[in-house]
């Protein structure tokens, strides 16, 4: 089921949610008014009532139906997205919420600082100008007629509602926890923040987290998607990336030791000769995924490879292995590639909740895939010339990020820039 829940009034509305979730490395859908088929490999399912504009009773009943259906224990954040500019059936559709999360509060964030929304004590202002001096309050269907936004969502809530100001928003998330954590034992229903900016909507998603109140967001979009993030983080469900560095060449050294240098980044050095030997394999994959599993503790970074990056350490001579062990060269790079993927598949099976892998060198993607049972990868864009991001299809590892990046590919900052896409998507 879908980590993320939204319920939103409009199909337009719904779709840019789903384009916010995307930007965090989510798989995303929207679904109209069918429950036969919900997808059951997406993070995040919008459902659309189509609701904005029809009679209170009609709302609350579309959304409180929709709700249901879409409830379920795996689900980490319910969302109801409301219009950016307070246009609707807010108390109603809020009301279907609360009915059906009976043990929640809702945490209404209204603010889009990207959209040049701005909520400060209590007031919406949109591109420098009152709400009702804009659009919103000349629209023929759904005409907003207050700037005042606790007026606009407190109807049918029943002196159930809280507004927080500006200077308190502004005291950080250890304070804000403790505002949501004492209006929850007050009966307080929904909390209303201001916000003017997105270092706003950060503070009071990490206060969320911090108060471990059963809650539900409310706004347009961007503090369910930095919200998201949070609770994906706290659970340790995306902090964790595995490096896979099989290639020898000059550049993929220079690489390396930038990498080490722009990240924390810890490394288990693994001795190709070994998963070309063949001999006591098995006690050594074993010896490395203790170490592995010893590293991933004390980092979010962890990096398994043969390439000999430090000084002095040299290739190995794979015309003399091939001689000595009557195998082909092509062979000997199979058998260290298939090494790395084995690995690597046992590291990610680990309990340390990975975010996604990145590899380079030949065929180490190939490997990956072929051990883990992966159809493919769906690639979503180019990173860098030459370097793909995906999601991995199907296998021990559905939609895991994955980054695979050629040996000779790039300058000495690509791998670098890898992980940072990687810890930023």
């Amino acid at each position: 089921m879908a980590k993320v829940v939204m319920v939103a009034d409009d199909l337009t509305g719904a779709n840019a949610n789903c384009s916010l979730m995307k930007k965090i490395g989510l798989t995303a859908c929207s679904l109209l008014n069918s429950f036969n088929e919900i997808p059951r490999d997406m993070d995040v399912v919008a459902y659309t009532t189509n609701s904005r504009a029809i009679e209170p009773e009609e709302a609350y009943k579309r959304v409180r139906e929709g709700l249901k259906k879409l409830k379920d224990d795996e689900v980490i954040l319910y969302s109801k997205r409301i219009d950016s500019t307070l246009r609707g059936n807010l108390g109603s559709e809020l009301r279907a919420f609360l009915d059906e999360l009976e043990d929640y509060i809702g945490i209404c964030v209204p603010a889009y600082p990207d959209s040049g929304r701005i909520v400060v004590n209590g007031t919406m202002i949109v591109n420098g100008s009152l709400l009702m001096n804009t659009d919103a309050g000349k629209d023929s269907k759904t005409p907003v007629f207050s700037n005042d936004v606790e007026a606009l969502l407190s109807k049918n809530l029943e002196n159930q509602v809280k507004s927080i100001y500006l200077k308190d928003v502004e005291k950080g998330a250890e304070y804000i926890a403790e505002l949501i954590k004492s209006e929850k034992k007050k009966g307080t229903k929904l909390i209303i923040f201001d916000g003017v900016s997105n270092r706003h909507l950060e503070e009071i998603a990490k206060a969320v987290v911090i108060s471990e109140e059963k809650s539900f967001a409310v706004d347009a979009g961007p503090f369910t998607k930095v919200l998201t993030q949070k609770i994906l983080e706290n659970e340790g469900k995306d902090n964790k990336l595995l490096m896979i560095v099989g290639s020898v060449t000059d550049i993929t050294i220079k690489q390396i030791n930038e990498t080490i240098f722009d990240h924390n980044v810890k490394v288990v050095e693994v001795d190709p000769l070994k998963f070309v030997e063949e001999i006591n394999l098995e006690n050594y994959m074993t010896e490395l995924v203790k170490k592995s599993d010893a590293q991933l503790f004390e980092t979010e970074v962890l990096m398994i490879t043969t390439t000999p990056y430090r000084d002095g350490q040299s290739r190995l001579d794979l015309k003399e292995i091939s001689k000595r062990l009557n195998i082909s060269i092509d062979d000997i790079s199979i058998r260290i590639s298939t090494g790395l993927a084995k690995l690597a598949s046992k590291i990610l099976k680990l309990e340390h909740n990975f975010s996604g892998v990145f590899c380079t060198g030949g065929d180490i993607t190939v490997a990956l895939s072929e051990e883990s049972g992966a159809i493919g990868i769906e690639i979503r864009e180019e990173v860098l010339p030459l370097v793909a991001y995906g999601r991995i299809m199907g296998g021990d590892f559905p939609q895991l990020r994955i980054i695979s990046k050629g040996g000779m590919v790039g300058d000495k900052f690509a791998m670098s820039k890898c992980i940072n896409k990687l810890k930023n998507i």
